[in-house]
């Protein structure tokens, strides 16, 4: 079975400076997805985690799995957050993973954003999936996406999009055509977001370029969140290149 969580992290030495505490594994192969989830508990808990660490639950660690059912509900939510309003037993930092976060009732979505508005600074949240697309846009939009190597391999991630490297003139006349069709619009901004996450990913160093970093990936999603609302593509998009090149 594929895993899912919500975890916005693979290397996650921009977590802490980024100010994010829920994350979101998209990937397809399991051993991907712990070795994200292990690196997010390193940062957080400043030590290195047993490799069991995701059988054997310690305290800190919480885990929503709907391994043996179809669905997970608002009972299951709500018993994670029975367990989530207490302060850490012994780490800095209590960490919650739903595993095939897709699986989330509409309902039990609902009931998770609420959670997440509650939370304090010590805790964090992991969801994974392999169908982001199937959560909530509110969702979606209060995580920081991280992209497994499996589906980096297969999306080709490259270098500095070519777009960013090109004039204003150059670059809107590729924006009209890129903008023309919902599905080219898309890849474009998957690939915007998978080359800032690389960044991210090579743990850049000095906190002002870590905390451009994550704006940029923001304003990528919001511009992706307005355009799944029948937002002008070109426009949005337009907007984007002028707030990432300036």
């Amino acid at each position: 079975m594929f895993l899912s969580i919500l975890i916005l992290a693979i290397h996650p030495p921009f977590m802490v400076k980024c100010m994010i505490m829920t994350y979101l594994i998209i990937g397809n192969h399991t051993e991907n997805i712990k070795d994200s989830i292990k690196g997010i508990v390193k940062k957080f808990w400043k030590e290195e985690p047993k490799d069991n660490i995701l059988e054997s639950t310690p305290p800190d660690i919480h885990i929503l799995s709907s391994s043996n059912t179809n669905s997970i509900g608002i009972n299951d939510v709500k018993e994670l957050q029975k367990k989530m309003v207490f302060t850490p037993y012994s780490q800095l930092a209590q960490i919650a993973i739903i595993y095939d976060a897709d699986k989330l009732t509409t309902e039990a979505q609902n009931s998770f954003l609420k959670t997440l508005e509650e939370s304090g600074d010590n805790t964090i949240y992991i969801l994974t999936t392999s169908k982001e697309g199937i959560l909530l846009p509110t969702i979606l939009s209060r995580s920081l996406k991280i992209y497994t190597k499996d589906v980096r391999k297969e999306n080709k991630v490259m270098e500095l999009p070519s777009i960013l490297g090109k004039n204003l003139i150059e670059a809107f006349n590729d924006i009209e055509k890129i903008s023309k069709e919902k599905t080219d619009t898309q890849e474009f901004l998957t690939e915007l977001e998978l080359y800032f996450q690389q960044l991210l990913e090579k743990g850049i160093g000095e906190d002002k370029h870590t905390k451009e970093i994550c704006d940029n990936i923001h304003e990528v999603q919001k511009t992706r969140k307005r355009i799944d609302a029948n937002g002008n593509r070109r426009l949005l998009l337009e907007n984007l290149f002028l707030v990432l090149t300036t």
